[in-house]
Formats: C-alpha cells, structure tokens, sequence
C-alpha cells in the first residue's frame, strides 16, 4: 500500500504538533518521529545514531525493527556506512548495501539483521553532524528514492529541533534544581546572584554594617527583597551561627512579640504565674533567634 501524499502532510503536521507539545521524555519523542518516518517511508527498520567518544564511534540511541531491541545500547566504529555519513555530513541512498564500498560486515553481525536497501542522513544541530538517522529494507523489495530523502530530511529538521528543545530543557531543570538546592542549603538561605551596580553597591553596605553591633531596619515595597538582604546580612555577621528567624510582621501579635505569663489564683485566692506545659508560653522571636 502506497501512503498518499495528504497521509504524509498529516504525519508530518502530527510530528510538529507532537514536537511543541512536550520534551519530557526525548527518547519516546524521537521513537515516535521514527515510527512516523517508517510509516512514511514504508520501510522495515529505523535507528538513530549519535557520536560518542569525540565521535570516534556512533551509538544506536533509538532503534525500531524486528532486530531493535538488541541495538539499543550498540557501538559501531565508523568504518560502515553511517560512519561515513557522519564523517562526510551528507546522505546517502543505497540500492545494495552488502555491494558499497563503505559496507561494514561488523555492522550488520552486531544487529544480526540483513541490510539489503538503506537510506542515511545526517542528524544536525546548528549544522553540525551529531548522528546519523537510519531508514532500512523498504518493504516489498523496492528502492529509496529522492522523494524518500527529502522526507527524511524534514524528519531530521524535526529531530533537530525535538533534541535541541529536550536539551535545554533538561539544562533549565538541572538550573532550577540547583537554584532549589542553593534554597535548601544553609538553614534555607536563598542564593544570591547579582550584577546590578546599585545592588553590588548595597551588598558592599551590608558587609559595611555586618561587622558592628548595630540594629538595621530595612524598607522597602513588598517584593524588593528586603528579605534577601536580610539573610546576607545575617549571613556576613558574628551571629552567623545563630538562628535567623523569619516573622510575618502583618500576623504578629502582643503575646507573640514578648514573653507574656498567664497568671492564676492558687487555693488560697493569691495570683501565682504559671509554669504547666500547657499554659506556658512559646518562646519569642527574639529568644529564638538568640537562640535561648
């Protein structure tokens, strides 16, 4: 069965939808442009491969087939025919494989599968050679064409751009999780990174003030970061060890602010504090912040 040309505009509108969708798993992504290119191309077997080792060999990254599984974590030389295209940064289309010059029998062994016809492309990022995209044995013993290729060029156009997203996606997250730890770290004091001139130049102030004995106010509108400066305040100190307790001044309460005591009558009727668990009461902000 021929796919009609409205099939493939569909496939390829699917594989963009697919691509500005989500980059949370990459390798099913590009399992998927895979299956569609084998759809498309009516062939029996896909791979990807990518360089490794300063692209001293090429690993099968995904593979698709009767004999994909056990390439999944294969390693090739490049002497075989995907070397050559990784090399040359061109592709190549391949009537007989066993007959080309630049056949690797090793290749062929590793998958225990027969090449017979094969379709290679190079797999780019910002015009550099990463990979090789591989379409195998089209069905019903027919030949790749230049039709074929300039499919699989869009496809590769969409791996490109499908890892390149992943990429910085997973370099976003890596960002984020490091800023989170940064969070987390230190008795939970923020990181601070500034560039600002006026910013560098209040952080100079702050190391100023850290070193005296002296109570500071900060003002300043909400969301300005009157806290961030406190913590590196705080954090530049002698009282550095100490606990730095936060406070939501708009919930703050007379009871909470000061040390209150409750104060009951005894059996003879005289008033008398009281030390019970339940009626004593929670530390200030200030003694736990001077860590009393």
């Amino acid at each position: 069965m021929v796919v009609s040309d409205v099939a493939k505009l569909q496939t390829l509108i699917e594989i963009n939808s697919k691509i500005n969708s989500s980059y949370s798993n990459v390798n099913a992504l590009l399992e998927y442009i895979l299956e569609s290119a084998m759809r498309l191309l009516e062939c029996d077997a896909s791979a990807i491969l990518l360089g490794e080792g300063n692209g001293s060999k090429l690993r099968y990254a995904v593979s698709l087939g009767p004999k994909g599984f056990s390439l999944q974590k294969g390693v090739v030389d490049r002497h075989g025919i995907s070397g050559w295209v990784f090399e040359n940064n061109v592709p190549v289309i391949i009537d007989d494989v066993a007959s080309d010059f630049r056949f690797s029998s090793t290749e062929q062994a590793q998958s225990d599968y027969i090449f017979h016809t094969l379709l290679a492309h190079p797999f780019r990022l910002k015009g550099e050679c990463i990979g090789v995209v591989e379409l195998i044995n089209k069905s019903a013993e027919r030949r790749f064409d230049n039709d074929d290729l300039e499919i699989v060029k869009i496809l590769c156009d969409q791996v490109s751009i499908a890892y390149q997203n992943a990429r910085k996606t997973e370099s976003d997250y890596v960002s984020t999780g490091t800023l989170h730890a940064g969070t987390s770290s230190d008795g939970d004091y923020h990181t601070f990174i500034a560039r600002s001139p006026v910013v560098l130049d209040l952080i100079h102030v702050i190391e100023e003030v850290a070193v005296t004995n002296s109570s500071v106010l900060i003002t300043g509108e909400s969301g300005v970061g009157k806290e961030l400066f406190a913590e590196q305040l705080h954090l530049k100190s002698s009282r550095r060890s100490k606990p730095f307790v936060r406070v939501n001044c708009a919930a703050l309460s007379p009871a909470s602010a000061a040390p209150s005591y409750r104060r009951q009558k005894s059996e003879t009727g005289e008033p008398r504090q009281s030390w019970t668990p339940f009626c004593r009461p929670p530390p200030s902000p200030c003694r736990r912040a001077a860590a009393l």
